[in-house]
């Protein structure tokens, strides 16, 4: 990757006005997928000196600096506590320990990378983005959002819960991209159903949630036509590394298994 110029900005102002300057101009924050995504790079913004590398307490809600590294969310016991620990059971299954060192939260989500571990059970939660200047907006809506968003992703918002929860990753090797992920959150006896690595980004199961969130009782047959619906909602495809069908049987396989366990 070729980088013209460097630049770090001491304030969220210097950081916004250097992006919009050039489309070529691009923002730093682990910068572990960069040189896959960006081959050449007018001036690079390293985020680095911003302070958006805290877990904050807000009452009923955690606050996620964007340049927090996915390390600190593994080990810090808000992060744990949330949802029975579901972000950590999907940032612990990340490569190694070195390379979430230096992966950050923000670079992770602002990618949208059609093989994030962390994008699947951030939906379940429920997750909002607050970007400058003043926006914010759910995961759901970013992932959906089309074209490049020129702002800068400063927080990644999660309100507190403790209900049960269930994370899946497929991979052939410990350090390999997911097949296929699948993530379950549950709170009251109503869930939360996505599914990442389709090899489409993360999505969430609408109708199949809907299914078991309307029944009058959960019974192993709910489960089962729960997972059907979400293999008929969610959309497959092929890759090097798996086939649709194969996708589809995953998928149908552990949302029916977390299911069972999230509402035992």
């Amino acid at each position: 990757m070729e980088v013209a110029h460097y630049l770090k900005p001491k304030t969220l102002k210097e950081a916004y006005d250097a992006l919009l300057q050039s489309p070529r101009n691009v923002l730093l924050a682990g910068g572990l997928w960069l040189k896959r995504s960006t081959p050449s790079v007018e001036t690079l913004i390293d985020l680095d000196e911003l302070g958006l590398d805290k877990i904050e307490d807000e009452g009923d809600y955690v606050k996620i600096g964007a340049m927090t590294t996915l390390r600190q969310l593994e080990l810090d016991p808000l992060i744990k506590n949330l949802q029975e620990g579901l972000i950590v059971k999907a940032i612990s299954q990340i490569v190694g320990v070195a390379f979430r060192n230096s992966a950050t939260i923000g670079g992770s989500v602002a990618g949208r990378y059609s093989f994030s571990d962390i994008l699947t059970p951030l939906l379940v939660l429920d997750a909002k983005l607050v970007f400058y200047p003043k926006e914010e907006m759910s995961l759901q809506d970013f992932l959906n959002l089309k074209g490049k968003l020129n702002s800068i992703l400063t927080h990644i918002v999660i309100k507190k819960t403790r209900g049960l929860s269930f994370f899946k990753k497929v991979k052939i090797t410990a350090i390999d991209f997911p097949i296929l992920n699948v993530a379950i959150s549950e709170e009251n006896k109503k869930v939360k159903i996505a599914v990442g690595s389709r090899p489409a980004v993360s999505a969430l199961a609408q109708r199949a949630a809907k299914l078991v969130n309307n029944a009058s009782e959960i019974t192993d047959a709910i489960c089962k036509e729960a997972s059907q619906i979400a293999v008929e909602e969610l959309i497959f495809n092929s890759s090097v590394t798996a086939s649709e069908e194969y996708r589809k049987l995953l998928a149908k396989t552990y949302i029916y298994r977390g299911l069972k366990e999230v509402l035992k």
